[in-house]
């Protein structure tokens, strides 16, 4: 059996973003508009674009080929009988989320500061041609501790790619439905509107996030509290 280092350096397909000519997305211009404002040009020359391959790289994929990929939706996973889950570690917790909505792993790299960003948002990189946000998750969800992220999970969602800054990729699992739990709100913390539902694998509850939320929080600047 594979391990998800193995499948995601031999199964990689990344979508093809490399077009020079491309328009932004509406999210783009948003995010863009938001955090950079007048000094967009300058910020973003800053931003050495990256591509990065091999070693670089422990994954690149998504769940269908990019150009027949169906928009991803909480609402429509909460139906499905059984879902696809990538899972992660930050801090010792353990998170996931459905394989649709990733279209790669990176190890870290460091990104161009935003001053006006809130300060769940790392910065940005500019990844094969695309300007993407880095989230802290710890800082976002107020988990406390100073580990060190060796690992961003690129997503792409609602026309705008951002980078979730994790510790290690832990597994892949198939949930099906009898181990999903969606009403989550009594079960978690503060961070209960970043999260999509649980997973249970044996005696563990794994979180799954909403990546609505997650790229809603990014466009609007919205956060939990501090770690």
């Amino acid at each position: 059996m594979k391990t998800p280092e193995q499948y995601f350096v031999d199964d990689v397909k990344l979508p093809d973003v490399t077009d020079p000519g491309r328009s932004l997305t509406s999210a783009e211009e948003a995010f863009l508009d938001k955090y950079l404002g007048l000094d967009r040009e300058k910020v973003l020359a800053e931003a050495r674009r990256l591509d990065p391959r091999g070693e670089d790289t422990l994954a690149g994929f998504s769940g269908q080929p990019a150009a027949q990929a169906e928009e991803h939706s909480d609402e429509k996973m909460r139906t499905q009988d059984n879902i696809r889950l990538v899972s992660f570690s930050l801090l010792g917790r353990e998170f996931a989320l459905p394989i649709t909505v990733i279209q790669e792993v990176i190890r870290y790299v460091k990104p161009t500061k935003l001053p006006a960003a809130p300060f769940f948002i790392s910065g940005i990189i500019n990844l094969r041609g695309r300007v993407t946000p880095l989230v802290s998750l710890r800082m976002l969800m107020g988990i406390p501790g100073d580990e060190e992220d060796r690992f961003i999970v690129i997503c792409r969602h609602r026309g705008l790619q951002i980078g979730l800054m994790i510790n290690a990729v832990s597994t892949m699992y198939l949930a099906s439905g009898d181990e999903l739990e969606w009403n989550v709100e009594g079960n978690v913390g503060v961070s209960a509107h970043l999260l999509l539902g649980l997973y249970k694998a044996g005696e563990r509850l794994i979180s799954i996030l909403s990546i609505d939320n997650l790229v809603h929080g990014v466009l609007q600047g919205g956060g939990s509290a501090h770690a």
